[in-house]
């Protein structure tokens, strides 16, 4: 009820404040000196957010781009070259009062909303109220305080929504490649660390996603039967990445397949994008390691659901030849979405696989 009531006159506020000083669309400056750029939401939405970023540092060589990025998160913009600063944002309300206070005076000249929650908006609208470009279809509630409001195409990849804003802030067109950048320090301490079994070929596997999309993840034995199939025909290693959540995943499967290097929970993304170039392929659902898959032109297997697609969360670039395997649309559009996964076929997956490790010049002992 408490809830209720404060969201309630918070929007009261705002709107008695659009209404006096509402949202002019404003010509796009020639030459801006300071791009603010909001990417508050999830790890691989932040690595698709970076090719709109891209656009932007095409089209204004010489602005400085800030970006406000999730405190948790904050490592993706920290490693994307085109970003000057990172702003930590939190749900907090002293994070709002520091984003005011940090643009209070050097008003940046175009305000961009990325991949966000809809609380974001008013934020945007108060720091430049002429400048500010954002999505409808996330603005919700706020839509009204966008002085350049842009629309989607439906069913375009979710990497088109962010560009899709960038163009409209006069960012360059056509930019499909994310940016993340691994820095030879990382690469040394993490080559140091596993120095024991980094110099051998060997396969990623990460171990699946978080638990509020869990209908994406492939199920155990799927892993354990696709690992034990790879070993027979291979003499490649295989490593486990995941999350704290994916911690029971990545024990059942270390339990067997003996040999297995589990690192669930063991390394940090940063260590885990480290890793990534040079391991042979990797193995993954829809999940942020996924997307560093694609960014660090790792070989990539994706192992999708039909509620995410391929068209929507697949490769963009196909020069390393990543594949996807996916779940058929069922024909029941009310099937659950849960335990689905089980239905991809152990072959479609092998063959994956194999395809990847071919193209690549990368030798197997058969395929049986």
């Amino acid at each position: 009820m408490w809830q209720r009531l404060i969201q309630f006159l918070t929007e009261t506020l705002i709107r008695m404040l659009a209404w006096v000083f509402p949202p002019v669309a404003g010509p796009l400056p020639k030459n801006p000196k300071l791009i603010l750029i909001f990417s508050t939401t999830g790890i691989g939405d932040a690595l698709f957010d970076t090719a709109a970023i891209r656009s932007l540092r095409i089209a204004y060589p010489q602005a400085r781009i800030a970006v406000c990025a999730h405190r948790k998160r904050t490592s993706v913009m920290r490693r994307d070259t085109d970003v000057d600063e990172v702003v930590p944002y939190g749900k907090a309300p002293i994070y709002a009062w520091r984003l005011l206070w940090r643009f209070r005076r050097t008003r940046p000249d175009l305000v961009i909303l990325l991949r966000i929650n809809e609380e974001i908006v008013p934020l945007g609208y108060c720091i430049n109220r002429r400048a500010l470009f954002g999505g409808t279809w996330k603005s919700g509630r706020y839509t009204h305080l966008l002085s350049h409001a842009v629309s989607r195409d439906e069913g375009a990849h979710i990497l088109r929504h962010g560009t899709v804003i960038s163009e409209a802030a006069g960012g360059a067109e056509g930019v499909t490649r994310m940016n993340y950048s691994v820095s030879e320090a990382e690469r040394a301490e993490v080559a140091s660390r596993y120095s024991a079994w980094i110099g051998k070929p060997f396969v990623i596997f990460q171990a699946g996603g978080g638990k509020t999309l869990s209908w994406r993840d492939w199920p155990v034995d799927a892993y354990i039967r696709t690992i034990t199939w790879l070993r027979q025909v291979s003499d490649f290693g295989v490593v486990i990445t995941g999350g704290w959540d994916n911690e029971e995943t990545a024990s059942l499967i270390e339990k067997s397949c003996p040999g297995v290097i589990n690192l669930c929970s063991k390394t940090s993304l940063e260590e885990t994008a480290a890793l990534l170039p040079l391991a042979s392929m990797l193995v993954t659902t829809d999940t942020g390691v996924l997307h560093l898959g694609y960014a660090l032109g790792c070989p990539t297997l994706a192992i999708l659901h039909y509620a995410s697609p391929g068209s929507l969360v697949g490769p963009t670039d196909l020069s390393v030849g990543h594949e996807v395997v996916e779940l058929p649309q069922p024909a029941d559009p009310g099937a659950p979405r849960h335990g689905a996964m089980k239905n991809i076929p152990d072959e479609e997956v092998r063959q994956a696989i194999l395809r990847i490790l071919k193209r690549n010049g990368i030798p197997v002992l058969g395929s049986s």
